[in-house]
């Protein structure tokens, strides 16, 4: 947090009395913290007395859920007092500068701001419960609420930035490529002079484990659009049909929740063969080549897509029971699902046909062809060609095919891996 209050240039060597900084999700105080000890430190340095009527206006925050918002208005007390601040001046700022409340929702300010900190929350819209979920709807510009939650933060808090004005956000970078993004992409891209937006271990970024690859993005709002337009796709020969012209259809593997629950090595692991379907993740996929480890998933919907009974599988009920702690905690069961299913669902019968596997990260986009009705994972996406294209699809994709169409058209990661998703194979031509 520190790197990109720095970044920002929300430092205590720069003359602060008259910034402003607004952060969206506060959180438990990461950012507050911080930049309220620089506001202290700037002021000190050019004689200004830490006294409310000079600090109020300076920092705004939001935290939708109180006891977080509890916790780092304490925080900011205590790191106040600890520089000298009266305990006083200390907890009126506290009390000023966080606000419970969902940022979202909140009327709009007359002023706006010089500096936007943030680590928007990271959800999937549809893991938003229902009854905020229809009021986001209701609320928000159509192409925002969609995606993930952190869109709209990103949206509204960059609306609240002056022109000329600072913001660095932690967050996922999906918006930059991904469908559910193009609306901010429109919008913001011809007013943002980016000067940092680099890949950071999300591990650093969050508090708790997360599965997000987060990004560090830093950037100047200009006052006058540059110049800008959708990049349109770029690849070595674009002659022919895009693959979802040719009618292929184009999954990604079923997400099981807790892997080590359901996949095991071996088909007689003491668990009922007929709930057993073969599993294949990225790092078996090569080049042509499938180099199957001999693991199988556990499937526990029959074949109309329902979920079983668990009764009548004893052995997988005393395998499952191992894993029943983990289980429990996933989203899917807090909002109502058995807590033995996967999160997707799961139907070995929708893995039969002939399908071609594309890990979905790769140092070199690769792929295979499958026969064998192997179950991918959650990294692997599958395309179903018409029954007819099979053979002409991968034999014009396969050899390094598949790896000179998507040049130029995927977002590569900063360790010069390859992001194939749905959206960029779907557009990947052939003749």
């Amino acid at each position: 947090m520190a790197a990109i209050l720095d970044k920002v240039g929300w430092r205590a060597a720069v003359n602060l009395s008259n910034a402003t900084l607004l952060d969206p999700a506060a959180g438990g105080g990461e950012f507050v913290v911080q930049a309220a000890e620089r506001l202290v430190a700037s002021f000190r340095r050019r004689g200004i007395e830490p006294k409310m009527r000079h600090m109020r206006a300076r920092i705004l925050a939001f935290e939708i859920h109180a006891p977080a918002s509890s916790r780092a208005r304490a925080r900011v007390v205590r790191r106040l007092v600890a520089m000298g601040v009266h305990r006083r001046t200390a907890a009126a700022a506290s009390a000023a500068w966080i606000r419970t409340g969902d940022y979202l929702l909140r009327d709009r300010p007359s002023d706006r701001f010089t500096h936007v900190v943030g680590n928007p929350p990271y959800v999937r819209w549809n893991k938003i419960p229902p009854r905020l979920r229809a009021i986001y709807e209701q609320r928000l510009p159509v192409q925002i609420a969609r995606g993930d939650l952190y869109v709209p933060f990103l949206d509204r808090a960059l609306d609240e930035l002056r022109p000329g004005g600072q913001c660095g956000f932690v967050c996922s970078d999906r918006w930059r490529y991904t469908a559910y993004g193009v609306g901010l992409r429109r919008k913001w891209l011809p007013l943002l002079d980016v000067r940092h937006d680099q890949r950071v271990d999300a591990r650093d970024a969050f508090n708790k484990k997360v599965s997000a690859y987060a990004t560090v993005l830093v950037a100047t709002k200009r006052s006058r659009p540059k110049a800008w337009r959708a990049r349109a796709p770029r690849w070595r020969g674009n002659k022919g049909r895009t693959l979802h012209e040719r009618g292929c259809e184009i999954r990604v593997g079923p997400a099981l929740g807790v892997t080590a629950a359901f996949v095991i090595r071996g088909c007689h692991a003491g668990i009922e063969t007929e709930l057993l379907a073969p599993w294949v993740d990225s790092h078996e996929i090569l080049e042509g080549h499938i180099a199957w480890k001999g693991r199988y998933v556990v499937s526990v919907f029959d074949p109309e897509g329902r979920v079983v009974d668990l009764r009548l599988y004893p052995k997988l009920e005393r395998h499952l029971a191992h894993y029943r702690k983990r289980l429990e905690e996933r989203y899917v069961v807090r909002q109502g699902a058995p807590w033995y299913r996967t999160i997707d669902r799961l139907r070995p019968v929708d893995w039969q046909r002939p399908k071609l596997l594309v890990p979905e990260i790769a140092k070199k986009p690769r792929i295979a062809l499958d026969r064998t009705g192997l179950v991918p994972s959650h990294g692997l996406y599958a395309i179903f060609p018409p029954e007819r294209d099979v053979e002409a699809v991968y034999q014009a994709l396969s050899d390094g095919g598949l790896a000179c169409r998507l040049a130029g058209m995927t977002p590569t990661l900063r360790n010069g891996y390859v992001r194939c998703y749905k959206r960029f194979l779907s557009a990947v031509r052939i003749e």
